[in-house]
């Protein structure tokens, strides 16, 4: 570290601006839509990184020659001060061209790159504040890092999971200052006796591909999530040999799936391949299959798939009732929707649920009505007075039904009975979106009325918590 200029000011950026190209297609069009305040959908199920720094020109560049970029909006992340503390000769900075944003979901198949809604400015500050707590100055902004290991024998990714392992073998802490830290003590002890402490199991791989003479960025995907050669060549040969039969692009999202996001396991070959003998396709959308693939066994879902239920199928019913999900696919309705409408009311049977589209209640509208527990020819009924669920239900608390709202109407009333109070809380911004403070009568059916009658210490009309 330079103590005149640990952050390189007096450094020249890796990349001149005036020799920078165009951006690339997949971040201009995100910067055109955050321009524009448009948000742009997400494919979960593509076997795709999402777009990031790696994606411009000059970074890739730079990539190919052994350099790791630093994750773009690094400020208040655990890597915003390793710059200071790494060899000069070793680290470089280009100007951030990557467009702010986040990638947020708000359900199945509803996830958008959006504006990110963090401040860069107060990032900034407090990766300055912190900073200063140490006596340095404050870091430059607009910039991106790239650091490269000062050693042959290790990428830069594996050296930064090292450091990792060392900060929390330590204790000491997860932020920028905890990473300095360790990284100070890695660096100065060097590499033989790095080798001599990491440990677990992306050490071993990392071990192993060493002595397979890869050490560079071809092999950090594997070493991230703990593979060796050994197990790349089993997840990669054919099922007849014992394999699981993936192209390597899918290696990732099967071993992300059964870690469900921790750390690498010993076990999680085995489980790769047991979950492919069950008949799960080498290219099934299995991220979307995380949570089910930690809560169940493939034996337990080898009978949807014997049954003819797809992936998305098991996905909305989490594995959950092979009868029930069966019924429902009988009748016809959507999984998706069948799972929502049957946690809104764990009693509802596909005709109740049919009756709505017969008397002409819209999907979206419908989900409301069961989960207030109302029936088809009630939400009919209200819905004819511009009446909707949230509304019919504090009528139902009063006693009052839609000729009472009708009456009221024709006399200048509004949505709600004349003369009520009652607090609220909203959910969104339309009127359906609005749960009243009510208690619904004794016996109503619907996922409100349970809360309702919880909330006041009464025996719900169902279990809750029954899928």
């Amino acid at each position: 570290m330079s103590e005149d200029d640990p952050w390189g000011l007096a450094d020249a950026p890796a990349v001149a601006v005036a020799d920078l190209e165009p951006l690339p297609a997949v971040l201009a069009e995100i910067a055109a839509a955050l321009d524009l305040g448009e948000r742009i959908p997400v494919d979960e199920g593509a076997h795709v990184d999402r777009p990031s720094a790696r994606d411009l020109p000059e970074v890739d560049a730079l990539v190919r020659q052994g350099w790791e970029p630093l994750p773009v909006m690094s400020f208040g992340s655990d890597l915003g001060l390793l710059p200071v503390v790494w060899p000069v000769e070793h680290r470089c900075w280009l100007h951030d061209r990557v467009p702010a944003f986040g990638v947020c979901s708000y359900g199945p198949g509803e996830t958008y790159i959006e504006p990110d809604m963090r401040n860069p400015q107060r990032q900034h500050w407090e990766l300055a504040r912190t900073a200063r707590s140490l006596g340095l100055a404050p870091p430059p902004g607009g910039r991106l890092w790239l650091l490269r290991s000062p050693w042959e024998g290790i990428s830069t990714s594996s050296l930064l999971l090292a450091i990792r392992q060392r900060r929390d073998a330590d204790g000491l802490g997860w932020d920028a200052v905890a990473m300095l830290r360790a990284a100070e003590q890695v660096l100065e002890q060097g590499e033989a006796t790095l080798w001599e402490t990491w440990s677990g199991r992306q050490a071993d791989a990392a071990r192993a591909w060493r002595l397979h003479g890869s050490t560079g960025a071809d092999v950090d995907r594997w070493i991230r999530l703990g593979l060796g050669p050994e197990d790349l060549t089993v997840l990669t040969s054919s099922p007849a040999d014992g394999g699981a039969g993936l192209a390597p692009d899918e290696v990732r999202d099967w071993c992300a799936a059964v870690t469900t996001g921790g750390e690498p396991r010993d076990e999680d070959v085995a489980r790769i391949i047991a979950w492919r003998r069950i008949g799960l396709p080498s290219d099934a959308p299995v991220r979307r299959l995380t949570g089910v693939m930690f809560e169940r066994e493939p034996a337990h879902v080898r009978a949807w798939l014997e049954a003819g239920l797809t992936v998305g199928d098991i996905v909305a019913w989490e594995a959950d009732d092979l009868s029930r999900a069966l019924r429902w696919r009988e009748a016809g309705i959507d999984a998706q929707a069948a799972r929502a409408l049957t946690l809104a009311d764990p009693t509802l049977t596909p005709e109740e649920a049919q009756a709505f589209d017969a008397v002409g209640i819209e999907r979206p509208a419908r989900l409301r009505w069961v989960e207030a527990g109302f029936s088809a020819a009630e939400a009919r009924a209200w819905t004819d007075v511009d009446v909707v669920a949230a509304e019919a239900r504090v009528w139902r608390s009063l006693g009052k039904g839609p000729d009472d709202a009708r009456a009221e109407r024709a006399s200048g009333g509004g949505a709600l009975p004349l003369g009520v109070e009652l607090g609220w809380a909203s959910t969104g911004a339309g009127r359906d979106d609005v749960n009243y403070g009510v208690t619904d009568p004794p016996g109503t059916r619907g996922q409100t009325a349970a809360i309702s009658m919880e909330a006041v210490g009464g025996t719900p009309p169902f279990d809750p918590d029954l899928p």
